[in-house]
């Protein structure tokens, strides 16, 4: 009993020990995540002596993990900052900065839509400047200016001291076309930071831009004097230097750059040129892809690059050529617009609406801009914005029937009838030949019931195209509702001589002989019809009832007997079938009766099976009956 006495104490100690343990490694880790709250506000050395205690004291933990990522986010290790990052909200989703780390950190890598949620997420929760400036640079690389703007307008408000938040504030001004603001914002950054390489390059490159050549060079100098071992500026000032003719300037650059001269970007552009014109796009993609070698960042070389790319169909190749264009040299209505028909043509509509926007924008003139974006507003049935796109089309002068067959469409798909018809009318004016917009002006005439208009667009579709039997079929329809026949007679009378072996169309025309009774051509359009297909029922049926209103009854039969063959179950042939075997039935036998009633005769008729025969007959059978009967009577009297 002692024994176990003495286990039970051993064991109540041990787990007394292992339990104040871990109530001392939780009290370690709360302390390391008020540790991390002070790193923000402390320089490099005091930031290191705290996280080299946080991770002391919780290495394992949330506040260890973040600042493991910090660590691989300064040494440029983003896949394992990620890493961290994701590990700390796993344990604590709520820890301070995470989530905002997170985005930044997702952003460094390239994971752009991953890091707009993220960094939107951490704005929720704590408003810094760092998001704001994150989301600030994607939504610019996504050509969302006014984003931009606000989130890059919130971060100065915090920092409005950070020339970092500036140059890419300038940035977004030279790509929304506004240079004057974005040259504002880098000289506010160089007040505040005179020696801000990145500041005095976008600053330099803006000079450039403008023909601002010895502006850049000072600028240039300027960055050199803060950064001499820079290699990038002595290529940038000797690139200068050889746009102001200063040969030898530019050669001392080069020298400094590490670069030999060798071939000069011209001759490569020359080459470029030479390909381009004869349709070699891959070989001149390479030439000019040498000549940016030489000279990095040329708008000019860019330009001719993102062409021949989208000439040879890399277009994923173009679109970089083209944003990278559009971030040296903004505000250029032509570029947006070629690289929102890249974007169209690899189906990412949306990129491409923002593109010609953009376009639109910045030349207010561009109109094959507004025709793309009023014909994916029309695709997407978005009617409202594609007609306000076409009118301003047409407002500016740009009026082709196109266009107003299009504006008609719109209003069209909007229920706007009126203006729709209006538009039609316009297209017609200005293409009187242009078969789609009669045809569709006819529809709308028709479903408004108004008939005769209908018709004269009907007659102009056969004028332009005799054969559209649609438009013939149609306008045979709406001629026989209105009754005019004189009109129905040469349209389908055309329709024989356009297509002679078609049986439907002498059928028709046969119909219409025999309601206006003439029934010889009545007969030759039926027999034509049965010759050009023998076992046409309809024709057969009606030839055989012009044969029996023309007395042609031996015809008649054989004419219905063959209709029968063809269509067993059509009624209207039985019947006249019916007719013709009264009409060619036997005289009735005649019967003597015996004596007292000699010489007296009577007509006596078998019972027909309910068919009419003819009225003529029967009265002349009666009268004949009557007279007979009154002979008899006379000469059985005397």
């Amino acid at each position: 009993m002692k024994k176990y006495l003495t286990l039970f104490v051993l064991s109540l100690s041990a787990a007394t020990a292992l339990g104040g343990e871990a109530v001392a490694a939780q009290e370690r880790c709360w302390e390391a995540k008020r540790l991390v709250k002070s790193l923000s506000g402390e320089d490099e050395d005091a930031r290191a002596n705290t996280e080299k205690r946080i991770l002391e004291y919780c290495s394992d933990g949330a506040a260890g993990h973040f600042v493991k990522g910090l660590r691989a986010e300064r040494e440029k290790r983003f896949d394992q900052a990620v890493t961290e990052y994701r590990e700390t909200l796993r344990m604590d989703p709520s820890f301070p900065d995470a989530q905002g780390s997170l985005g930044l950190a997702l952003l460094a890598k390239g994971s752009a839509d991953e890091a707009v949620v993220e960094l939107t997420r951490a704005l929720a929760e704590d408003s810094k400047p760092r998001y704001h400036q994150g989301l600030g640079k994607i939504f610019a690389e996504r050509s969302l200016y006014s984003l931009a703007l606000y989130h890059y307008a919130e971060a100065l408000r915090e920092l409005p001291d950070d020339p970092s938040i500036r140059v890419d504030l300038a940035q977004v001004y030279r790509q929304a076309g506004k240079k004057e603001e974005a040259e504002k914002e880098l000289k506010k950054a160089l007040t505040v930071a005179p020696a801000n390489e990145n500041a005095r390059l976008a600053l330099a490159s803006l000079y450039l831009a403008d023909g601002r050549t010895e502006g850049a060079v000072q600028e240039l100098k300027q960055a050199q004097l803060a950064n001499p071992g820079n290699r990038g500026i002595h290529l940038l000032l000797a690139e200068a230097y050889e746009k102001l003719g200063d040969r030898k300037a530019a050669e001392y650059e080069y020298t400094l750059s590490g670069r030999q001269r060798g071939v000069l970007p011209e001759e490569y552009l020359r080459r470029g040129d030479e390909r381009m014109a004869a349709k070699e796009f891959p070989k001149a993609v390479e030439e000019y892809r040498a000549a940016l070698k030489e000279r990095p960042g040329s708008a000019e070389v860019l330009h001719k690059l993102s062409g021949a790319q989208a000439a040879a169909g890399l277009d994923d190749d173009a679109i970089a050529s083209y944003r990278e264009l559009l971030r040296v040299k903004p505000g250029n209505a032509a570029n947006h617009y070629n690289l929102g028909i890249i974007y169209e043509r690899k189906g990412l509509i949306d990129e491409a609406v923002v593109e010609y926007k953009q376009a639109v924008r910045l030349s207010a003139e561009h109109g094959d801009a507004r025709r793309r974006l009023a014909d994916i507003y029309t695709l997407r049935g978005s009617h409202p914005q594609a007609i306000e796109q076409y009118r301003e089309l047409l407002k500016r002068g740009d009026s082709n029937p196109v266009l107003h067959l299009k504006l008609a469409r719109g209003f069209m798909s909007s229920k706007n009838t009126k203006d729709a018809i209006a538009s039609y009318n316009e297209a017609l004016k200005l293409d009187p030949d242009n078969l789609e917009a009669h045809r569709e002006l006819a529809a709308v005439y028709r479903k408004l019931n108004q008939m005769d208009d209908a018709s004269k667009q009907y007659r102009e579709v056969l004028r332009i195209k005799k054969d559209d039997a649609e438009a013939r079929n149609i306008l045979t329809a709406i001629y026989v509702k209105e009754k005019k026949y004189d009109e129905l007679v040469p349209l389908l009378q055309e329709g024989v001589e356009l297509a002679p072996n078609d049986a439907m169309s002498h059928y028709k025309l046969g119909l219409i002989h025999e309601f206006r009774k003439d029934y010889d051509s009545a007969e030759v359009s039926y027999r034509k019809a049965t010759e050009l297909k023998d076992d046409h029922a309809k024709a057969l049926n009606a030839l055989g009832r012009i044969y029996l209103k023309t007395g042609k009854l031996t015809e008649a039969k054989e004419a219905l007997e063959a209709a029968k063959k063809a269509d067993p179950g059509m009624e209207e042939t039985a019947v006249l079938l019916s007719n013709i075997k009264d009409e060619l039935s036997p005289e009735p036998k005649r019967y003597v009766k015996k004596k007292g009633t000699k010489g007296r005769k009577s007509a006596v008729s078998k019972k027909r099976s309910g068919k009419k025969s003819s009225a003529k007959k029967s009265t002349t059978k009666k009268k004949s009956t009557k007279k007979s009967s009154s002979s008899g009577k006379k000469k059985s009297g005397t």
